[in-house]
């Protein structure tokens, strides 16, 4: 099924369909099935339905609903939106400032170039920020966190999450969920041989090659 250059509304049913949407503010909804929906350029809204689907927005600022299934969505250049829904999403963020909600599920989300938002969900998300001033979400779950070049924060509400790549100066922290202070923090800190490990009961946070010694109270939000 293929659009022109105008707003197209092209909709599938069940079983697996390609779509085509073109350079219009296109709206493709797969349905159920292994879709392939894919779009050139425009705002456009991409929604996947039942199903494994691959999902490819092209230019713009596109909207981008997988659904039900293990997708793998592409926003390419723009400020997208784009939400997993159930499954083992892969997700890929492109040029632009993204918001990324992976949804249930173990996603991978990767970001590029733009100031995006990484929202794991439930699930044991891999998550990277790219370059630019990010915000990564574990949720709940055991999440893997990396923030790229810029200044970056992460947030840690819930599970054994990891931090890979900590800037003391340029990242911060959001640790509202267990501390009220840097000594909450002291408190908490364990040192595993180049790790630091922050346990809060039954949750953990471990930053990757860091020491207690190299942090301050401005690397945290409380």
């Amino acid at each position: 099924m293929e659009g022109n250059d105008d707003e197209d509304r092209l909709y599938g049913e069940d079983g697996n369909d390609v779509i085509l949407g073109g350079k219009g503010e296109d709206t493709l909804d797969g349905g159920a099935g292994d879709d392939t929906l894919t779009d050139e350029s425009g705002d456009d809204l991409l929604v996947g339905g039942a199903g494994h689907d691959l999902m490819d927005a092209g230019e713009g600022n596109d909207r981008l609903n997988g659904g039900d299934g293990n997708d793998r969505m592409y926003g390419r250049e723009g400020n997208d939106k784009m939400v997993g829904g159930a499954g083992a999403d892969r997700m890929f963020g492109g040029a632009g400032d993204d918001r990324m909600d992976g949804g249930s599920g173990s996603d991978r989300m990767i970001a590029d170039e733009g100031n995006d938002t990484l929202l794991g969900g439930t699930g044991n998300d891999m998550m990277s920020g790219g370059e630019g001033n990010d915000v990564l979400h574990g949720g709940a779950g055991n999440d893997i966190m990396t923030g790229g070049e810029g200044a970056d924060r992460f947030v840690f509400t819930a599970g054994r999450d990891v931090i890979r790549d900590f800037e003391s100066g340029d990242d911060d922290i959001d640790l509202r969920a267990f501390a009220d202070s840097f000594g909450d923090v002291q408190a908490a800190a364990i040192q595993q041989g180049s790790d630091l490990l922050l346990r809060f009961g039954a949750h953990e946070l471990r930053l990757e090659d860091t020491r207690l010694s190299q942090l301050d109270s401005d690397d945290f939000i409380f």
